[in-house]
C-alpha cells in the first residue's frame, strides 16, 4: 500500500502542477504571506502525511481517505500565486471585473492565468503605495494598488475625485518606441499615406513622447488611512512586434484632494508626496481571439435603426469587440453646419449599441447577457464605407476559448462557422 499511496500523492501533486504550473513558476521565489500556525501545519503534513492524518482524526485516522490527504498536500505545495488562486485573491484585488456567482473558482482561474501578482510596496515619508497585481487581457492593463497615509483628508471617500500629479503608467522606453512605431504605421496605412508621409508621422509621434495617463484617480474603497484603487490603461498586444511581456512602471508624483474651487488642473492638499515608482513585468496574457470572415447583416437599435454588416469579432478575457460596416450614409457635418435629419449620425450609432441585445454562449451551454454592461466604440470612413468597432465588457472574466456563439442584436452567430485569424484586430 505504501507504494500506491506514494504514487497517488505524487500523481495528485503532478496534476496540480499541470493545472497551475504557470502560476507556480511566476511566484516560485516568493514566500507565502501566511500565519506561523499555517506554516507549522504545512511542514508537518508534507513531512509525514500519515501522522498528520492520525493526529487530526484520532483513532479514526486509519479510515481517512488517502485521496483527500494527497489533495490537501498537493494544494499546500502551491506558491503564493497559487494560494491567491485558492483563496480568490485576484477576484478581491479586481472586484470591479466581476465574479461568476455560479462558478467563482472559474473567474479566479481566468484572472490568475492572465494576471501578474506583484505585491510590491514603496514608502516615501509617511506614505506607502502598494501595487498588488496587474491583469492584462491583451487590450487593456488593469492595476490594483493601495495608498496608505495618515494625512488623507476625512472628506475623501469612495469615488472621490483626486488630483494625481504626473500619475502615469510608463512602458519601458524601447518597448514604447516599438509599440508607437508599429501602431502609427498601421494608422498611416489605413489613412492611405505614402511611405515618406508615414515615416514623417512616426518621427513626429516619437518626438512627442509618451502621453500622460491616470491623471485623475478615484478610490474604489476607503478603510481608515488606506485608499484602494482599480485603474485601467490601454495596452494593445497588437501594437507590439517583438515584445510579449511588457515592462511597466507605475509612477505617482503626488496625490492630493481637489481644491475647494474645483480647479481640476491644480492640487488641493497633498496627502501622499512622492515620487513613487513601482516597476514590474507582465506575464503573457490569455490573448484575444480574432474571428474573421463573417458576413452578418444585422439591424441594431430601436429609436433609430442602424443597418450593419458585421465582418470581424474579437474576444478577450474581459470584453467582446464587434467590427461592422454601416449600410447607410453617415452624416458628419463640419463645425457650424446643421445635421441632415434624414441621415444617420454618430450619436445614432452609440444609441443603437446601447439599445441592442448582446451576449455570449459558452461551451457548457450557459448564456452570459452583457447587454447592460459598459460599452464603447470608435470608427471612421474606409473607402467610402463607415466602419465601427463596438466593444462590450463581460459580466465577469471569461476564457475566450470557451465562447461558442455570440448574440449580436438578437442574432445568434456561431463561431465555428468563422475563421480564427492569426493577427489581432487593430
Amino acid at each position: 500500500m505504501t507504494r500506491f499511496e506514494d504514487c497517488l500523492r505524487r500523481g495528485m501533486m503532478d496534476a496540480n502542477v499541470a493545472q497551475y504550473g504557470r502560476v507556480i513558476q511566476r511566484m516560485e521565489a516568493r514566500e507565502l504571506d501566511v500565519s506561523p500556525q499555517y506554516r507549522r501545519e504545512r511542514t508537518r503534513l508534507l513531512a509525514d502525511p500519515r501522522s498528520w492524518a492520525n493526529q487530526r482524526a484520532g483513532t479514526r485516522g486509519k479510515y481517512l481517505s488517502w485521496r483527500l490527504i494527497a489533495v490537501v498536500a498537493a494544494l499546500l505545495l502551491l506558491s503564493a500565486c497559487g494560494y491567491a488562486l485558492v483563496t480568490g485573491q485576484f477576484s478581491q484585488w479586481f472586484s470591479s471585473l466581476g465574479v461568476n456567482p455560479q462558478a467563482p473558482e472559474t473567474s479566479e482561474e481566468v484572472l490568475t492565468r492572465t494576471g501578474t501578482a506583484i505585491q510590491q510596496s514603496q514608502t516615501v515619508g509617511d506614505s506607502t503605495v502598494t501595487l498588488n497585481a496587474a491583469v492584462w487581457d491583451g487590450n487593456n492593463v488593469w492595476l490594483s494598488f493601495t495608498v496608505e497615509s495618515p494625512n488623507i483628508p476625512e472628506e475623501i471617500e469612495q469615488y472621490s475625485h483626486l488630483y494625481a500629479e504626473d500619475c502615469r503608467l510608463i512602458l519601458r522606453e524601447d518597448q514604447w518606441v516599438e509599440s508607437t512605431t508599429y501602431s502609427t504605421r498601421q494608422t498611416c496605412a489605413l489613412d492611405g499615406m505614402t511611405p515618406e508621409e508615414t515615416e514623417n508621422t512616426v518621427q513626429e509621434r516619437l518626438a512627442e513622447g509618451p502621453l500622460d495617463s491616470l491623471h485623475f484617480l478615484m478610490p474604489e474603497q476607503r478603510e481608515g488611512n488606506t485608499l484602494f484603487f482599480q485603474v485601467a490603461d490601454p495596452l494593445p498586444a497588437s501594437s507590439f512586434t517583438e515584445t510579449t511581456r511588457p515592462e511597466l512602471t507605475l509612477h505617482i508624483e503626488n496625490l492630493a484632494a481637489l481644491p475647494d474651487n474645483g480647479d481640476l488642473n491644480a492640487p488641493g492638499e497633498i496627502f501622499a508626496e512622492g515620487p513613487f515608482d513601482l516597476t514590474f513585468t507582465l506575464e503573457e496574457p490569455i490573448l484575444p481571439i480574432h474571428y474573421g470572415g463573417a458576413d452578418e447583416e444585422i439591424t441594431l437599435g430601436e429609436t433609430r435603426e442602424v443597418p450593419m454588416r458585421f465582418t470581424d469579432f474579437e474576444l478577450s478575457a474581459l470584453s467582446l469587440t464587434a467590427r461592422g460596416e454601416v449600410l447607410a450614409p453617415i452624416d458628419q457635418p463640419k463645425a457650424g453646419e446643421k445635421e441632415d435629419p434624414d441621415k444617420l449620425h454618430l450619436g445614432d450609432l452609440n444609441h443603437a449599441n446601447i439599445e441592442s441585445s448582446w451576449g455570449l454562449w459558452l461551451e457548457d451551454g450557459s448564456y452570459v447577457d452583457i447587454t447592460q454592461m459598459s460599452s464603447g466604440g470608435g470608427g471612421g470612413d474606409s473607402d467610402g464605407t463607415f466602419v465601427i468597432d463596438f466593444r462590450r465588457d463581460y459580466t465577469y472574466p471569461i476564457d475566450p476559448a470557451t465562447v461558442t456563439a455570440l448574440n449580436i442584436g438578437g442574432t445568434r452567430i456561431e463561431l465555428s462557422g468563422l475563421e480564427q485569424m492569426p493577427e489581432l484586430m487593430n
